[in-house]
């Protein structure tokens, strides 16, 4: 069984809009704390994908 990739790429891109939304409006303080969000997102997106390739590799 696979793990959902779509619902992470969903939530960076998400996620990836209102960072720069609250860069341009100036709330650099939000949108650091989101740019982070959707860094970490990036990051469980590529250890699920590992992790997938792992599991196909061993079958």
């Amino acid at each position: 069984m696979t793990t959902p990739k779509f619902i992470d790429i969903a939530l960076i891109i998400f996620l990836g809009y209102f960072a720069i939304d609250r860069f341009i409006k100036g709330q650099t303080g939000i949108a650091i704390f989101f740019t982070v969000l959707a860094v970490m997102n990036v990051f469980v997106l590529v250890m699920k994908i590992k992790q997938d390739k792992n599991r196909t590799n061993e079958s």
